[in-house]
């Protein structure tokens, strides 16, 4: 579990509260090892005496991996081993249940039947990223975890990490992820791109009436399609100012002068903590307070209400619209602009959306697909381009 992707590792231990023992178990495994480790490294410390000592560590090390080989067990007994503990058992369970299309979400999943009870493999198949990267992807995912569509998973790099198989290439000739192929009585494949488009697709087909939640307003609702309209536009603003913000330099902070329009883009502005801040700076924060508004102004913390979609509460398409970008916000504006969202200071200017956000991180399959900030600011510029430092440079 130490060598497991970042992901891995944090949906693993959001979904199995026993994981934790795992990794205590194996320090404490490694701990008379690793105490030898410790004192051959301090002996190869230079001192005066430095080359004698470094052979003799060397040599040290030699003989006791000599005498660990001869011992160790075999990889298939030391499975069956790890297997025979409570933990091991359960983590083989869950596997179990993975391969059959049920269980906890999983990144690496390539079978979702939930308690569908359907036979057989699915009619539809998603091609997602391998690693889970892919923020279209992520965002196609939570909707199917939510309303628990039945689907096969085919795991695909995306193009930033490596080449995509000719098989996928032959189906799919922009290689575009997401992408969605449904079955056809023929055996062949039509196939659909665009998350947007998939999502939409995915929740018509699951409707109500089949014991599916709804994820969009019904058709025959307007003023509900007017806000997911404006809602929707807002986040590709949203995005926008993000991008400005984190893959531009920043403009001059002129102490917070400058009028509106042109001028007021280009000179600076003050946040409200009183700081000069670049016009992508304050652009961004004041989307963002926009944002707020709109979750502020629903009673629960999702961006529709239970009235509005009388099922409950629960999120629904426009909330996973969001949410797959904000996460990534939430990394990058910390780590290339000290813009801590989470924090306490931020918290109190955005309470919305921090309360939206801990509302997702409730839901276990989101933390199933969700990264760590580590993991985003290091998978972030293959995608995107590399982040520029600026912002609140003492609180970087």
């Amino acid at each position: 579990l130490a060598f497991q992707h970042p992901r891995t590792a944090s949906a693993s231990a959001s979904c199995s509260p026993r994981v934790p023992s795992i990794r205590a178990a194996a320090a404490a495994s490694a701990s008379s090892s690793g105490s030898f480790l410790s004192s051959s490294s301090s002996s190869i410390k230079t001192t005066a005496s430095a080359p004698r000592r470094v052979s003799a560590a060397l040599s040290m090390s030699s003989a006791a991996a000599a005498a660990a080989g001869s011992s160790a067990s075999s990889w298939d007994s030391l499975r069956t081993s790890a297997s025979s503990t409570p933990v091991g058992t359960a983590l083989d369970q869950e596997a179990d249940l993975r391969a059959a299309g049920k269980g906890s979400a999983f990144v690496q999943s390539n079978l979702r039947l939930f308690e569908s009870g359907e036979e057989g493999k699915p009619k539809l198949t998603l091609y997602r990223d391998h690693a889970g990267w892919c923020p279209y992807c992520q965002k196609t995912m939570l909707l199917i975890e939510e309303k628990g569509i039945p689907i096969n998973i085919e795991l695909v790099p995306m193009r930033s990490y490596g080449d995509k198989p000719q098989s996928f290439l032959n189906k799919v000739p922009s290689g575009l992820l997401p992408a969605l192929g449904i079955e056809r009585e023929d055996g062949r494949q039509q196939i659909i791109t665009e998350s947007g488009v998939i999502m939409e697709l995915l929740d018509k087909w699951h409707p109500t009436s089949e014991g599916y939640r709804p994820m969009l307003p019904p058709e025959e609702d307007k003023d509900g399609w007017a806000k997911y309209d404006k809602l929707a536009k807002l986040e590709r603003e949203l995005f926008s100012w993000w991008c400005t913000l984190i893959f531009r330099p920043e403009g001059p902070r002129l102490g917070g002068g400058g009028g509106g329009g042109l001028m007021g883009m280009l000179g600076g502005k003050k946040s409200s903590g009183g700081e000069s801040v670049s016009g992508s700076m304050k652009g961004f924060l004041e989307c963002l307070d926009r944002v707020d508004g709109a979750l502020a102004s629903a009673p629960g913390p999702w961006f529709f209400s239970p009235s509005e979609f009388p099922d409950g509460e629960y999120p629904t398409m426009i909330d996973f619209v969001y949410a797959s970008h904000v996460e990534r916000m939430l990394a990058s504006a910390a780590h290339w602009k000290g813009l801590d969202l989470r924090g306490s200071r931020w918290r109190e200017r955005y309470p919305g959306l921090n309360l939206w956000f801990d509302a997702l991180e409730r839901r276990e399959y989101y933390r199933a697909f969700q990264s760590d900030y580590y993991t985003h600011v290091m998978d972030i510029p293959p995608q995107y381009g590399p982040g520029y430092d600026g912002g609140f440079d003492e609180e970087r």
